[in-house]
């Protein structure tokens, strides 16, 4: 765990938004730089960052991916008063009047803001809240977007708490995940897909999904916190996710996830499994688009800070559960090159299909 704290640190020591994400990408970049050096291939796309270890050769491979983005504010019409705050993601209306938040300019270095405001009333149409400045913006600086004044990391009796759990802590999940295959050179193939302006309906997944970024025979696995419910609660391990609240996952990638989860248990990690309704995912965006899908989260408190609570929060996970989710997505990693999923059936009936054609 002291690993994937330490990146999840580094990923939240600068602020993210929707389309406000090149300051985390950055970190990230720096990150895998540094600790996997020219072991991975990696690619910077619009639609987010996808790095890619093969150490089983050609063929399918394990895509993890998460997002890079949290809810936020666009800032129009900024002057030395305030500006106009516009609501980008799923942030709790109801509790936003009167709530603190910093504002940044295009590409922070850190999380010193440029300037902090307080929003007014929840605007009766549209998302465009008023925001008034408490400490004004330099001369000639001009921010373009902006965060709730929350603890960007803080871990306090086995909790973690952010501003930005979901999803930086996918991000962090599941770069240490493949960080720990590529240390133990595994012969497995895996893909790291992060993705950008997922709270604003997938901009980024669906990018990637249209323009084919993972190969027919990948299976795709959403990893993400998502909001706690009845049978999946903080504390009792990750999630095996078996749907969203728009679509059942793939049966068989299901099963590589529960014979992962089975290994676990034997060693005393607790995993739990449940379809999570409280929202949709990543993988249901490429399950769209054909893709073999499903899904692992984090059950999380004060889910988009502050939906099922009564103020305006940081968000909460277990670090056990952080710590689980890694154990979890490495055992699936060792698994996934021996387990009968999409692209082991696609070689199998290419084969067939090739040797019976000249018959056509």
């Amino acid at each position: 765990m002291s690993e994937t704290l330490a990146l999840f640190r580094l990923l939240t020591s600068v602020p993210t938004a929707p389309f406000y994400e090149s300051a985390v990408s950055d970190k990230a970049l720096g990150w895998i730089r540094r600790r996997l050096g020219g072991r991975v291939q990696v690619r910077r796309l619009r639609g987010g960052l996808i790095v890619s270890y093969r150490g089983a050769g050609p063929g399918p491979a394990l895509v993890l991916a998460a997002h890079l983005d949290h809810p936020g504010f666009h800032l129009q019409a900024v002057t030395s008063r305030g500006a106009r705050a516009l609501l980008r993601g799923g942030h709790p209306r109801h509790l936003l009047a009167g709530a603190s938040v910093e504002a940044f300019l295009d590409k922070p270095k850190d999380n010193r803001p440029a300037a902090i405001g307080v929003l007014g009333v929840a605007p009766k149409r549209g998302d465009a809240f008023a925001l008034t400045w408490t400490k004004k913006p330099q001369p000639g600086a001009k921010p373009t977007f902006a965060v709730l004044s929350l603890v960007p990391c803080q871990v306090r009796d086995g909790w973690l708490a952010s501003r930005s759990i979901d999803d930086i802590a996918g991000c962090a999940i599941i770069l240490e995940t493949l960080r720990s295959v590529v240390r133990a050179r595994l012969k497995t193939n895996l893909k790291v897909f992060l993705h950008r302006a997922e709270e604003v309906g997938f901009v980024g997944a669906l990018d990637f999904a249209r323009r084919g970024l993972a190969a027919p025979g990948d299976s795709v696995l959403s990893i993400e916190a998502s909001r706690s419910l009845p049978g999946a609660r903080p504390g009792r391990g990750p999630v095996v996710r078996t749907g969203d609240k728009a679509v059942l996952f793939d049966a068989n990638l299901l099963a590589l996830l529960d014979s992962a989860a089975s290994g676990l248990r034997r060693r005393r990690i607790p995993v739990q499994r449940k379809r999570l309704t409280g929202g949709t995912c990543e993988a249901t965006a490429y399950q769209a688009f054909g893709y073999e899908t499903a899904g692992v989260a984090i059950p999380l408190r004060n889910y988009h800070n502050g939906i099922g609570a009564r103020r305006i929060a940081p968000e909460l996970v277990r670090r056990d559960d952080v710590s689980g989710c890694v154990e979890l997505l490495c055992a699936a990693a060792r698994l996934f090159p021996a387990a009968p999923l999409r692209g082991h059936w696609r070689r199998r009936l290419e084969l067939r299909q090739r040797r019976g054609e000249r018959q056509l």
